[in-house]
């Protein structure tokens, strides 16, 4: 592994059907790393009694046509993944992970702003508010892309009775 002054640049990989594995393995570490900020807003990110953390089921990414999945890799190391679905006519990060080896080295931006360079329109993603790296990471990251042209509110959702709050990010590409 390269220090940190020469890692590669980060290259997204579009995923077909046959990584579908990989990024569901991943997504438990995600989970895991998720379980920071979750694990005490309800029961369903309690660590598991074998503990073998499970992630949403990602195969709608692989088989609709306005979901899009991407490895992330360094050189030839896989470093994460990014899930985009388009509702209408925004984007959204359906999720968003690049595995710890390669967090806090400026990577998860450079990704981000590829995404959003490649997928030009209106974007939204939104964060919980307990998650407050990542509040932090998408407010950085969103405001080096747009010049600080965004918006951001704190909204209500009724798709999470443990967790009713999300900060909403929109902004154009």
């Amino acid at each position: 592994m390269k220090n940190k002054r020469n890692l590669a640049k980060p290259n997204l990989v579009r995923a077909s059907i046959k990584d579908y594995n990989t990024i569901q393995n991943l997504a438990r570490f995600y989970v895991y790393d998720m379980s920071r900020y979750c694990g005490f807003i309800s029961p369903d990110w309690a660590c598991p009694s074998d503990g073998l953390f499970e992630s949403f089921d990602f195969s709608s990414y692989f088989n609709e046509p306005k979901r899009f999945a991407f490895l992330v890799k360094i050189e030839n190391e896989i470093a994460g993944f990014v899930l985009i679905k388009k509702i209408a006519s925004q984007y959204k990060i359906g999720e968003f992970f690049i595995i710890a080896k390669f967090q806090s080295y400026g990577i998860a931006e450079l990704v981000a702003h590829q995404i959003w360079r490649d997928f030009k329109g209106e974007w939204e993603l939104s964060v919980i508010p307990e998650n407050i790296p990542a509040l932090k990471f998408w407010r950085k990251a969103i405001r080096n892309f747009t010049g600080d042209n965004f918006n951001e509110e704190l909204i209500m959702i009724n798709y999470d009775a443990y967790q009713p709050k999300r900060f909403v990010f929109s902004f154009s590409s």
